[in-house]
């Protein structure tokens, strides 16, 4: 018998031609940008009893899921972090004017990205209306090149599937990412105050809530740590504390 090695038995499948427009992208994003990434936890009571509201207030209407409330809050923020909401390619960094808000959403073919336009002049209602029409749409193979282009920013949102956090990989030529880990209760410290280094731990407790973990993925030829941070924390104060 010989000695050589043999391939197993096994059922060759041909990447279909979403798949390979998608493995041709993140294979560019990977080769071209320096990336770094940063993480922050959010507390989502707000959102949660937002949605609720919502909730009792949709009759036939779409009722936003906690992606749709992600969306707009990071439109509303895009203007002020004009280097997030940006292409780089061979001419320069493009400072996109609208903030048009990519999101992942995963169909048969692979996972496509539709857009949001000027998500920063929507409400919440708007953009559930768009979002679920465009993942309808997705999913039947029917969503128009048109709706997957014009993106500054996407967010790519993980679901209820019991993930922690992950890091996304950018899509080119843009410069930033928003990945969002799983929404579930988890053990936080109740801020009734903010606790700085160096102050007795008396007074806080730990309460279980429902959280999400963020992680924020930037191109560092264009974005430094100093912009991302305070977006993160910005993102993270408007979700747990603005009324939508």
């Amino acid at each position: 018998m010989s000695s050589k090695s043999r391939d197993p038995e096994f059922e060759l499948t041909l990447l279909s031609p979403i798949r390979q427009a998608i493995g041709a992208r993140v294979s560019q994003s990977r080769q071209e940008k320096p990336t770094f990434d940063m993480m922050i936890a959010v507390r989502a009571d707000a959102v949660v009893a937002a949605r609720e509201r919502y909730r009792a207030e949709a009759g036939e209407r779409a009722l936003p899921t906690y992606n749709d409330f992600i969306i707009k809050a990071v439109g509303d923020l895009l203007p002020s972090y004009r280097n997030l909401n940006a292409w780089i390619d061979a001419e320069g960094v493009k400072l996109i004017k609208p903030a048009n808000v990519g999101f992942a959403t995963a169909t048969p073919q692979g996972v496509l990205l539709p857009t949001v336009f000027d998500a920063d002049k929507k409400t919440v209602w708007d953009i559930a209306a768009e979002t679920q029409n465009m993942v309808e749409l997705a999913r039947q193979g029917k969503l128009r090149a048109s709706l997957q282009m014009g993106a500054g920013f996407t967010v790519s949102n993980i679901g209820p599937v019991g993930i922690d956090a992950f890091n996304a990989i950018i899509s080119p030529p843009q410069t930033a990412i928003l990945a969002v880990g799983s929404m579930a209760l988890r053990p936080v410290v109740d801020r009734g105050r903010e606790w700085r280094p160096g102050q007795p731990f008396d007074g806080f407790a730990v309460v279980a809530a429902p959280t999400m973990n963020l992680v924020l993925t930037v191109d560092h030829r264009v974005v430094d740590g100093a912009e991302a941070a305070p977006f993160l924390k910005d993102l993270r104060d408007k979700l747990e504390t603005w009324e939508f």
